[in-house]
């Protein structure tokens, strides 16, 4: 009976060394995994915040040139120019499309619980950074949409008052500052 007892204790001891060989595999093989997606991850997002960040002056300079026109409109001698059309103004803006699904699976399937600290902490703060950059991003979008809202005066400037030449520069001024700081975010990652 002692024999019996024995080899059943054997067998299970096998058995939970066997299952515990078997999760330190897989626990292994999910932070291989998320290590591997959040590095593609990662240089995906850069080469969108590169992008981004290389269309930048572009965009500057047409809003610097909006707010030249804005200023004609005010001068009342340079008006012709812009009633005959020479004065065209370009708005537009891009955006860098930043993913955090790998960042997000490896929160909820486990994989940072099973990564040493300081490389979860280096994850952890680039993602922090991205989101904030990101929330910037949406504010200088949001921010050249009010600016596209109002340059409806040079359809017909003639028919523009005062107030709505200095409303329309105003907003390309914050649209400005704005993408400024979009840009020394982006450019701090």
């Amino acid at each position: 009976m002692a024999v019996q007892i024995a080899l059943i204790t054997l067998g299970v001891l096998i058995a939970l060394s066997f299952e515990g060989v078997a999760s330190w595999r897989e626990h292994r093989a999910l932070v291989r995994e998320a290590r591997a997606n959040l590095t593609n991850e990662i240089r995906d997002n850069m080469k969108e915040l590169a992008n981004r960040l290389q269309q930048l002056p572009k965009e500057r300079e047409n809003v610097i040139h909006a707010i030249d026109v804005v200023e004609q409109l005010t001068d009342r001698k340079k008006f012709e120019k812009i009633k005959s059309g020479s004065a065209s103004v370009q708005l537009g803006f891009t955006t860098a499309d930043l993913q955090n699904a790998s960042h997000t699976t490896a929160e909820v399937t486990g994989a940072f619980g099973l990564m040493e600290y300081e490389e979860v902490k280096k994850y952890t703060t680039l993602y922090g950074h991205q989101e904030l950059y990101v929330r910037f991003q949406h504010d200088a979008m949001q921010t050249m949409s009010r600016s596209l809202a109002t340059v409806a005066i040079f359809a017909e400037p003639e028919k523009a008052t005062a107030r709505e030449v200095e409303d329309c520069k105003a907003q390309m001024h914050l649209t400005l500052a704005a993408m400024a700081v979009e840009e020394q975010l982006g450019q701090s990652f």
